[in-house]
């Protein structure tokens, strides 16, 4: 079996610890587990494993005739999650493991877990939830990572919320967990409940990725709501109170969401940014004039400020505009509008 360069297994799961940790023990005494064994696992990245399902007996022989016996079972999981096995395979392994030692260690059914999740494999997960939740008092973060980025993308992503809250009672979640249930929400037009999540994340001091952020915009395209509206022009302030700066994908899903909607202040449909030279040029134009030098003030810009930086705005080349449009019956973050010109967008904003 061809194999692809070697990933990190654990990269869902790396706050599990490695070790010989059984359904009959807790979790914390994994941690006993020496730190000696990472140097060994770390030989065997090129084992390759069987194609098809093993018995028992041929498990046996395999385990027998490997250099490091007491890791083989790891070892043999790590080269299947990286090899992308057949699930079946995973679970003869896991047969041969419960017939030899009478129970299968938690790191072990982490890496299956992983296997699973990597697969899209929705039933195993839950098998494996099952008999974890019966089994172990409290799981680590690792193993709600991986259970909740599993369900999040499936049928089943309101089972991935409930588990969400139980981790809840045990630490604070990850980063990780939250967003995929922000997803998996906005994915199902619930924005409701995704904006919550973002909220209560927000209240953690967990910081969310620009890809969640962006992935209200691209699941909101097209959807109407004077509160949605809100909430969305709620992300663009966070990102400017916090001098975040979107990278280019991200600024093209907010540009299609303004092209998409409707003013949440004056409830206008936005019209489409693509302007010819000669829109640009008269719209450049009447911004000097009537905003600039008239009245129609930018707040918190002079005629003094832009006759020190203003000629940088106005390069036809490179063009990014974003007015702030005073209204005496609204508050001023309700008028915060951003105007981009898609045909100057791509040499504006680069990776």
């Amino acid at each position: 079996m061809d194999c692809e360069e070697e990933k990190g297994w654990d990269e869902e799961s790396k706050e599990i610890p490695e070790g010989k940790l059984h359904f009959s023990s807790s979790v914390g005494a994994a941690k006993k587990w020496s730190m000696g064994q990472v140097g060994s696992r770390n030989k065997f990245t090129n084992i390759q494993p069987p194609e098809k399902p093993l018995q028992t007996e041929e498990w046996n022989k395999l385990r027998q005739n490997f250099q490091s016996p007491e890791i083989f079972e790891e070892v043999m999981f790590n080269s299947m999650i990286r090899c992308n096995s057949h699930i079946d395979v995973a679970k003869s392994l896991l047969t041969h493991m419960a017939e030899r030692n009478g129970d299968v260690a938690y790191n072990m059914l982490v890496k299956y877990l992983t296997l699973c999740v990597q697969q899209g494999q929705v039933s195993e997960i839950c098998d494996v939830y099952d008999i974890m939740k019966v089994r172990f008092k409290v799981l680590e973060m690792g193993a709600y990572n991986l259970l909740i980025k599993g369900l999040s993308n499936s049928d089943q992503w309101r089972m991935a919320l409930t588990i969400l809250e139980e981790a809840k009672k045990t630490m604070i979640p990850s980063r990780t967990s939250y967003e995929s249930c922000m997803k998996a929400a906005s994915r199902h037009k619930d924005m409701k409940l995704a904006f919550e999540l973002y909220h209560e994340m927000l209240a953690k001091n967990v910081v969310p990725t620009l890809d969640v952020l962006q992935s209200f915009f691209d699941f909101s395209r097209g959807m109407k709501g004077a509160e949605l509206q809100k909430k969305l022009f709620g992300i663009l302030l966070y990102l400017r109170e916090n001098q975040i700066y979107p990278h280019k994908t991200f600024m093209q899903s907010i540009k299609q969401w303004f092209e998409s909607g409707q003013c949440p202040v004056c409830n206008h449909q936005l019209e489409d940014s693509d302007l010819t030279e000669e829109e640009y040029n008269n719209l450049s134009e009447r911004i000097i004039r009537d905003v600039i030098h008239g009245t129609d003030t930018f707040r918190k810009t002079t005629p003094q400020l832009w006759d020190e930086c203003g000629h940088k705005l106005v390069d036809k080349d490179r063009v990014h505009i974003a007015i702030k449009i005073k209204h005496t019956d609204t508050k001023p973050e309700d008028s915060w509008i951003m105007m981009m010109y898609s045909h100057r967008f791509r040499e504006t904003y680069r990776d």
